[in-house]
C-alpha cells in the first residue's frame, strides 16, 4: 500500500515538475503556428507584409523569443522599415505569461531616452493558454512630449484582444482617456469592442463599435466642437455564404463650427447582396495595385507637385486595370442604402432614406445603351429616395423647385410648409418624382 502512495506521488509531482515545460511547448507550438497563418493572411493582401521569428530559446521556466514585422509597402510611407519585439515568458502551471519589450528598435529606444527621460510608457503582456488561446494586453501609461515648442498631454489607455488557436475568432476591448496639447486640441475618452469571426482574409462576421467623447479644435481664425461620436458596425453572411451584408450606424451629441452649429445627427448606411467571390477578387487586385502605386511613388526623387501629378496618373491607370474586377461586383440582389438620416439644426430638421439596388447582373458594357435610351436605367436600377429639409436652410434657390428637364413635372423638391420635400421611386419602368411620372429621354437631358 505504501509502495502504491509513494508511486502515485512520484507520478503526482513529476506531472507537477513537467507542467513549466509543457506549457513552454505548447506557447512555442502556438507562436510558431500563429505566424504562420499571419504570414498567409499577409500574402494574401499583397501589401509585403510579415512576421519572422529572429531567436527563439526555449527554457525550462522561461522562453526569450525575439521577432519582427516586416513593414512591406507601408515602407514607402514611414522611415521605419520593421518593427523590432523582445519577449520574455515565464512558463507556469495554467498557461504562459510573456512581457513585450519595443526598446530593441534603436528609432524608438531613442524616442523613449530623449523625450521620455527613459521611461518606457507601453506596456504588451500576452498570456498563452494550454488550449492554445491567446490574450494579448497593451497597456499604455500616461506621458508628456514636446513637438514643435508644443506641450501634448497622453493620457492613459489599454486595448485586450483575445483569440483562438486557429486564429478564425477574435474579441476586442479597448479604451484611451485622450489627449490635449494646450488650449489649440483636446480628444477626450474613446473606448471600443469588437467580437469578429474571419471568413477569409477580407471577409469577417461580426460586430465593432466605438465611442468618441468631445473633440475640440481651436484655431487662430477656426474653431471646431464635436460632442459624444459614436459609432457601430455589423457585418456578416447569407446562409450559403456567397453574399455580404454590413451595416453602420454613426451619430453625434451635437457639432459647432464658426458657421454652422448641428444640435444632434444620426444615420444608417447599409449595403447587402454583395457577391463574395467578387468582393475577394477587388480586395486583392485593389491591395496589389496600391501596394504598386507607394512603392514606385517612394522611388521617385521628386518634388511633392510632381509626386501628386504622378499619383494622379497611376491611380487612373490602377482604375482601367480594377474594370474586371468592378464588374465582378455588378450582380443582382445588390443594394446600398442610406437609412433614419436625422439632422437637428437650429432651423430644424433634415430627415432622409435612399436605397439603390441591381435588379440584374450587368457588365460595364450593358451600360452603352443607356446613352441612347436611358429609361433602360430602371430596368437595371431600383431607386427610392426620400428627403425632408428647412427650406431656409438653402434660401431662395429656384432651381430646387423649378423642373430642370421638359421631362420633369416638378422640381427636385416640392414646397410643403416650411420645408422642401422629394420623393422618388422606380414603379413598373417608370420613375415617380413627387408622385408624378419623370421621362428620360436624350431629347429631355
Amino acid at each position: 500500500m505504501k509502495k502504491a502512495i509513494v508511486a502515485m506521488l512520484a507520478v503526482i509531482i513529476a506531472g507537477v515538475v513537467c507542467i513549466p515545460l509543457a506549457s513552454g511547448l505548447v506557447m512555442e507550438k502556438t507562436v510558431r503556428q500563429a505566424f504562420t497563418d499571419l504570414n498567409a493572411l499577409y500574402a494574401d493582401t499583397g501589401a509585403g507584409y510579415s512576421l519572422e521569428i529572429v531567436d527563439y530559446h526555449r527554457g525550462y521556466l522561461a522562453s526569450d523569443i525575439e521577432w519582427k514585422i516586416d513593414l512591406g509597402a507601408l515602407k514607402n510611407i514611414y522611415p521605419i522599415n520593421e518593427v523590432i519585439f523582445k519577449d520574455t515568458a515565464k512558463h507556469g502551471f495554467a498557461g504562459v505569461v510573456s512581457t513585450t519589450s519595443l526598446l530593441e528598435n534603436p528609432w524608438y529606444a531613442a524616442f523613449v531616452a530623449e523625450k521620455l527621460q527613459g521611461r518606457d510608457p507601453v506596456h504588451i503582456t500576452t498570456r498563452y493558454g494550454l488550449t492554445g488561446s491567446i490574450e494579448s494586453t497593451v497597456a499604455l501609461d500616461p506621458f508628456s512630449v514636446v513637438l514643435d515648442n508644443e506641450t501634448i498631454d497622453i493620457q492613459a489607455g489599454s486595448m485586450v484582444t483575445k483569440t483562438d488557436r486557429e486564429l478564425k475568432h477574435f474579441t476586442s476591448s479597448g479604451n484611451w482617456a485622450g489627449l490635449s496639447a494646450g488650449e489649440v486640441v483636446s480628444i477626450g475618452k474613446i473606448s471600443l469592442e469588437s467580437a469578429l469571426t474571419r471568413f477569409t482574409t477580407f471577409i469577417w462576421n461580426g460586430d465593432f463599435s466605438f465611442a468618441m467623447r468631445d473633440v475640440n479644435l481651436r484655431e487662430k481664425d477656426n474653431s471646431f466642437e464635436m460632442k459624444e461620436m459614436k459609432g457601430s458596425y455589423l457585418l456578416g453572411l447569407n446562409e450559403d455564404r456567397s453574399k455580404i451584408n454590413g451595416e453602420a450606424l454613426f451619430s453625434i451629441d451635437g457639432m459647432k463650427t464658426d458657421q454652422q452649429t448641428v444640435d444632434s445627427a444620426s444615420v444608417r448606411l447599409a449595403t447587402s447582396g454583395l457577391d463574395v467571390e467578387g468582393y475577394e477578387t477587388f480586395m486583392q487586385m485593389y491591395t496589389r495595385n496600391m501596394s504598386q502605386v507607394l512603392g514606385s511613388m517612394a522611388a521617385m526623387d521628386a518634388n511633392a507637385e510632381e509626386v501628386g501629378e504622378a499619383m494622379k496618373k497611376q491611380m487612373a491607370a490602377v482604375g482601367l486595370q480594377m474594370i474586371a474586377a468592378y464588374e465582378k461586383l455588378l450582380k443582382q440582389g445588390l443594394e446600398f442604402k442610406v437609412s433614419d438620416l436625422d439632422v437637428q439644426l437650429g432651423d430644424g430638421q433634415i430627415k432622409g432614406d435612399v436605397t439603390l439596388r441591381l435588379l440584374k447582373d450587368m457588365t460595364f458594357m450593358q451600360f452603352a445603351p443607356v446613352v441612347s435610351q436611358p429609361e433602360l436605367l430602371f430596368e437595371i436600377f431600383y431607386l427610392k429616395s426620400d428627403l425632408s429639409l428647412p427650406a431656409n436652410l438653402v434660401g431662395e434657390d429656384p432651381k430646387l423647385v423649378t423642373p430642370l428637364y421638359p421631362g420633369m413635372q416638378t422640381g427636385l423638391f416640392v414646397k410643403d410648409g416650411g420645408n422642401l420635400v422629394h420623393a422618388a421611386e422606380t414603379i413598373d419602368g417608370k420613375l415617380m418624382l413627387n408622385n408624378r411620372e419623370m421621362i428620360l429621354s436624350p431629347q429631355n437631358l
